[in-house]
């Protein structure tokens, strides 16, 4: 797998060269490095983006996840307050974005605001498409396995498009020992991968 990143990265710098001024070049090099663990160097990219247009709330929303990565708490939250309260709010156009944030509210100690964000999507599932992959972040951010392999499971079977991810999403980092993680896996034809 960290052959893959490695090309895909060196075909990131060459598409930058070719278009330095690209704000969506920079913004997947800014996502790769956070599949690497390479916190400081995504920081740096979406610091970029952001110079270019100032207004990306996924980009501010992974700078803020980087920051958490790096257990820069305060740094990831204060990311999170640049973005619009609309753009944050739980709904069908914003749930990569409002889950996020419930991950990051779990991983700082914020408990309660992670949960009111998780059952925001809970009542939202019950009239609008919920993508539950994204959903059990934040129950794998709050160290309730259980809860996020159910949810997990539950996007398996609704065919989640963001399932593609679970190899590499830095959201598993806790859950990557447990067997229930290696069967999800490799029920996907994803095992070799890791």
């Amino acid at each position: 797998m960290r052959r893959h990143f490695d090309q895909s990265i060196a075909e990131g710098k060459q598409a930058q060269q070719l278009d330095p001024l690209s704000p969506d070049i920079l913004a997947n090099l800014g996502f790769t490095q956070i599949m690497m663990q390479h916190y400081d160097e995504s920081i740096a990219q979406f610091r970029k983006v952001l110079d270019l247009k100032s207004n990306v709330p996924v980009v501010q929303a992974f700078t803020a996840v980087a920051f958490a990565m790096k257990g820069m708490h305060h740094q990831a939250l204060a990311e999170y307050d640049q973005i619009s309260d609309q753009d944050k709010a739980v709904s069908p156009e914003t749930q990569l974005i409002a889950d996020t944030l419930g991950w990051i509210y779990a991983v700082s100690g914020r408990r309660a605001d992670a949960l009111k964000i998780a059952v925001e999507f809970r009542q939202l599932s019950t009239h609008a498409y919920v993508d539950f992959y994204q959903l059990a972040t934040i129950y794998a951010g709050l160290g309730e396995k259980d809860e996020a392999f159910r949810l997990l499971e539950k996007g398996y079977r609704e065919h989640s498009g963001a399932m593609t991810y679970l190899a590499v999403d830095p959201f598993w980092y806790g859950l990557r020992s447990d067997p229930r993680y290696a069967d999800l896996l490799r029920r996907m034809g994803l095992g070799q991968l890791r």
